[in-house]
């Protein structure tokens, strides 16, 4: 489902504007000790892959599960975050893509169809091996 989501900046990002691209969407909370091992993952195969792989991570900081902003700033400066990240505030998109269990990442292809839904934390491979195949 096409969803916009503000980033940090209150900056809206809207997921249909990345077609043509591969999508990984991440589903994340800084609380979350499997999704901050997956953290640097993410980082590490964004700045080596993302030309290469046409691909975007877009995670998803599922705030409205009492958050703070200044937490998520933090916790993505600890780990020199450079991909987009946006903040889930009301469930709505959380709900549209049943989220039950953090990380949960959705591998979306170049028409925005949804190939894969993975539930638990990736590392690099596993990203790597999962983006390719995305067509």
């Amino acid at each position: 489902p096409d969803c916009t989501l503000d980033n940090l900046q209150g900056e809206p990002l809207t997921l249909s504007e990345l077609r043509g691209k591969r999508v990984v969407l991440n589903f994340w909370a800084t609380w979350c000790p499997p999704c901050e091992a997956e953290m640097p993952h993410m980082q590490k195969y964004y700045e080596k892959y993302r030309e290469e792989d046409n691909v975007e991570i877009v995670g998803v900081n599922m705030t409205y599960a009492n958050e703070k902003l200044e937490r998520v700033e933090q916790f993505l400066k600890s780990y020199d975050i450079t991909f987009p990240i946006v903040l889930e505030q009301t469930e709505a998109v959380a709900y549209q893509y049943e989220i039950m269990t953090m990380p949960t990442t959705y591998m979306i292809d170049t028409s925005g169809k949804i190939q894969k839904q993975i539930i638990g934390p990736l590392d690099l491979d596993a990203l790597r091996e999962n983006v390719i195949q995305l067509d």
